[in-house]
């Protein structure tokens, strides 16, 4: 099969599918950052897109018929894949049944399914009647594909690539540098301490918008306390535990549900991690991004640099997304592919994520971090044995060539 890469975002989500496929006996090439004429004239038959719905729906559909032409499915154009980065109700941006019946009817229509790595929001979506909507975990894969180019350098982007490609190249996905705007001093300031890289307080939520009704606020707060007294639990089943599946039902609601326990949640427990870690650590504990000023923390500035240091910090902490309630996205599984030692609070899916290490690498709470990181501070043998355990593990469980041939089965049924 064929199958071409495109859209804004997360690009190493594209690097680590586009390798996978590869690996699995596909044609695929990386049209990023934008779909040239000379890459689509050929017969597709699975597009995967990130940011799929800012791109308007006539163009999309134009795309589909263009590629039609060359082959495929009769009188079809190619399957869609949409790779959710946000809540599927926030990725199409519908806050009525009419609307979510709306872009329902336009996805079945043009052939596109949407992968949410959370199984809570794919289910809430499905609840709230987007049919089009599967749960699989995203996966990771050790390597990078690129091909030589004419001129001697080296393609990643805008390349059909496969098995027999001549020059075909499969780099380390941990040697792969991203941007180091920072420089070495970023990389060498992370080295033996204890990493945190994200956003304290995330300004685009409450960009341009109205306050939360204290009401909403209320329910967040309880669906929130639910969580942290039963982490186990994802958005959904806590939101049913706590009364609130009427509610749900509204799509405007559980719109302003979200932007409110996005704070209560997920921001809450940013806060109470970093604090309890800079206080049992001091500088030992490096922390990098943006809004942490609000808690009083300090922070080094939104830099991509640290990232390219997670292999040899002490540890690579991670205390939940700001979007899912699954310890399996994007940055979790970017410290993995570049061999960090992973550190987790402990909630949905983070048996999956860790395995037979859950109990040696997860925290419950602010005292647990503290003594979990503690016991690994002064023994650097074991943090080497556990993260090369867990690290085998996790390219195991999260094998990218495993969950790719279920997400291709959905998309193309």
């Amino acid at each position: 099969m064929r199958f071409l890469l495109c859209g804004q975002g997360t690009s190493e989500i594209l690097w680590s599918i586009h390798a996978a496929l590869v690996d699995l006996g596909h044609e695929s090439v990386l049209a990023l950052p934008d779909i040239s004429q000379d890459v689509i004239d050929r017969r597709i038959d699975v597009l995967f897109v990130l940011n799929l719905f800012e791109i308007p729906r006539p163009t999309v559909e134009m795309l589909r018929a263009y590629i039609a032409q060359f082959g495929g499915q009769p009188g079809k154009g190619p399957a869609i894949v949409h790779i959710c980065l946000k809540h599927p109700l926030e990725e199409i941006g519908a806050g009525t049944a009419e609307q979510i019946r709306d872009a329902d009817r336009w996805m079945a229509d043009n052939d596109v399914s949407m992968w949410c790595m959370c199984q809570g929001s794919a289910e809430q979506a499905v609840r709230l009647g987007l049919s089009r909507v599967f749960h699989e975990p995203l996966g990771v894969h050790r390597s990078i594909c690129t091909a030589p180019a004419a001129d001697g350098s080296v393609d990643l982007y805008k390349r059909w690539m496969a098995q027999d490609t001549p020059g075909l190249r499969r780099h380390p996905y941990a040697a792969m540098k991203g941007h180091s705007d920072a420089g070495a001093d970023a990389e060498a300031s992370v080295r033996d301490r204890f990493l945190y890289l994200g956003q304290g307080w995330p300004e685009h939520l409450e960009s341009g918008r109205d306050p939360v009704s204290p009401a909403i606020r209320r329910d967040a707060e309880a669906v929130a306390a639910a969580m942290m007294e039963r982490p186990m639990l994802h958005r959904l089943q806590a939101m049913d535990c706590c009364g609130l599946a009427d509610r749900a039902a509204d799509p405007a609601w559980t719109l302003e549900f979200n932007r409110a326990f996005t704070i209560a949640f997920a921001v809450e427990n940013r806060r109470r991690f970093a604090s309890a870690l800079r206080r049992g650590f001091g500088e030992g504990f490096s922390l990098w991004g943006n809004g942490w000023e609000r808690f009083g923390l300090e922070a080094g500035p939104v830099s991509a640099a640290p990232r390219n240091a997670y292999p040899t910090a002490a540890a690579c902490l991670d205390f939940g997304s700001l979007a899912y309630d699954t310890a399996i996205f994007p940055r979790t599984l970017e410290i993995v592919k570049r061999n960090g030692l992973l550190v987790s609070w402990r909630h949905a899916d983070t048996a999956l994520l860790f395995g037979p290490y859950e109990d040696e690498l997860t925290f419950t709470g602010e005292d647990d971090a503290v003594r979990l990181l503690s016991a690994l501070t002064g023994d650097a043998d074991r943090r080497a044995r556990l993260r090369s355990a867990y690290l085998e593990h996790c390219f195991d469980a999260l094998a990218m060539t495993a969950i790719l041939p279920r997400v291709i089965g959905r998309a193309c049924n």
